[in-house]
């Protein structure tokens, strides 16, 4: 018969031996805290597998919508090609028979709207341009025809005369095939929003690059057209646009829509806001803080950009993106914007032009650039900051890279101009000049390196006459001059004490 005593045992098949098998609240607890474990463990590898069926389909659910998206890409490529396709069908239905329709323009029209000889010459060449431009892409002249390029010398305003003339380019635009690739653009010509209608039809599939340039468009005509064209032409890879936009919301919108573009690398935005208004930098934050858009080439110069302290600038600089170009010229930089951009380029080694001119930064602004690729070396004092001379770790850490537009331009006009290999010798090899004209070389180099010049000075010279070979450096400053000042401030270099003058 089971005793209770028994039954206890039974409870726990591990009681404490140290109580004779009595079951104890000891080895009670040691079951519960057994029995929590197990279902904490048992509870994080359901959490587990549970994660990982969310993460798979958190996967699979992104790669539907990228599908999704592309899908919508391509019905939407597919959409514009058949509307081309129709439209040039129609065109062709239309000119079975093609011969240029649109009649001369007498001088006189233009004499009795008050222009004068100038004017009425710059529209008289743009009205043969457009009938020469026509008639090679009707006679199937497309090889010779990669840039529809118009632009005059004076601003040419709109004039419904010249409807005819611009339905013709049209229609010869669009028969021409969607494979070559096609530059165009209107620079200082105007053209309403009917011709604008005709050209954004007739350009869709057929643009690489396009520059639409002081064109006084009316109202929201010149976004909307912009607009269109960088939507229809998928393939565009340079786009320009230089006239004044009305306002910070169709300044946003034709930022978006170039964000949202697929290939766009080269972007001017040039003079697109005017005195007085403050969209310019928000411009510019929309532009460098996308993620997903790598820019080569950005030129943004007067937009009268202020950027009141802020950082998003230099740290787009710093954080070495692939821009190759960065123009902003004709703004309002100041002091403070070049020293955080000084600060940026030292760790960028892939923009290779920075375009500052016509900005509001002073002596010191210039002397922040030469920090960035001379060396100067900035100490705070209690007058304000002081610029010493570059030392050779300084050179080392500074930009070789990239090639400064600033004022005053004989600042710059020499540093940055060869590979960054040269442009280091360069540097460095005028710093050896500069302090052997001094008499501190030798001072210099046990600043920067230290440890037994003795034994350092033959690959001193060795690398001094190879930059000099590099580089062709002139005869007076040949590393024979650099030489005899060490050997006057190092004499122990040739073996006794003898002082060399």
């Amino acid at each position: 018969m089971e005793t209770k005593s028994s039954k206890k045992r039974r409870f726990d098949e591990g009681p404490s031996a140290a109580n004779g098998g009595v079951v104890t609240m000891e080895d009670v607890q040691r079951l519960i805290d057994q029995r929590v474990l197990q279902a904490e463990q048992a509870t994080q590898l359901e959490q587990a597998s549970m994660r990982r069926q969310v993460d798979a389909l958190e996967e699979a659910n992104a790669a539907l919508k990228k599908q999704l998206v592309e899908l919508k890409l391509e019905t939407e490529d597919l959409r514009r090609r058949c509307d081309v396709n129709a439209r040039s069908v129609q065109v062709l239905k239309k000119d079975v028979k093609w011969t240029y329709s649109a009649p001369d323009i007498p001088r006189s029209h233009w004499l009795n709207q008050g222009h004068n000889d100038h004017y009425i010459a710059e529209m008289t060449k743009i009205v043969k341009k457009i009938k020469q431009i026509t008639e090679k892409l009707r006679n199937g002249a497309v090889n010779d025809l990669m840039m529809i390029h118009f632009k005059s010398d004076v601003f040419l305003a709109h004039d419904d005369i010249l409807l005819p003339h611009w339905s013709e380019l049209s229609d010869a635009i669009q028969i021409r095939g969607e494979g070559d690739s096609l530059t165009f653009a209107l620079i200082n010509v105007q053209v309403n929003r009917s011709v604008q209608d005709m050209l954004s039809q007739s350009l869709v599939l057929k643009c690489e690059e396009v520059g639409l340039v002081r064109n006084r468009f009316n109202h929201q005509h010149g976004i909307n057209f912009a607009v269109e064209v960088i939507q229809n032409n998928p393939q565009l890879n340079l786009f320009g646009f230089s006239n004044a936009i009305e306002s910070e919301e169709s300044a946003d919108r034709l930022c978006r829509s170039i964000l949202a573009h697929p290939k766009i690398q080269r972007l001017r935005l040039a003079g697109c806001c005017n005195e007085g208004a403050s969209f310019g930098y928000s411009m510019l934050k929309t532009l460098v803080s996308s993620p997903t858009r790598n820019f080569v080439w950005l030129h943004l110069g007067g937009n009268h950009i202020r950027t009141n302290g802020c950082s998003i600038l230099p740290d787009y600089i710093a954080s070495n993106p692939p821009l190759e170009a960065l123009s902003l010229s004709y703004n309002h930089l100041v002091n403070d914007d070049l020293r955080m951009i000084s600060m940026a380029l030292k760790t960028n080694d892939r923009l290779k032009e920075l375009d500052l001119n016509r900005n509001d930064y002073t002596l010191i602004g210039a002397k922040w650039l030469e920090v960035a690729v001379r060396g100067l070396r900035p100490i705070q004092t209690a007058s304000g900051i002081t610029f010493l001379d570059p030392s050779f770790n300084s050179v080392f850490d500074c930009n070789h890279t990239c090639r400064i537009y600033g004022d005053p331009e004989t600042v710059f006009k020499e540093l940055n101009c060869s590979s960054p290999l040269e442009n280091k010798m360069r540097k460095l090899y005028n710093l050896f000049v500069m302090h052997s004209w001094r008499g501190d070389l030798v001072n210099e180099i046990k600043r920067s390196v230290g440890g037994d010049l003795i034994l350092l000075m033959p690959f001193v010279l060795q690398r001094i006459e190879a930059i000099h070979l590099r580089l062709r450096t002139l005869s007076i400053y040949s590393p024979l001059s650099i030489l005899l000042g060490l050997l006057r401030d190092m004499p122990e270099l040739l073996g006794n004490r003898r002082k060399i003058t």
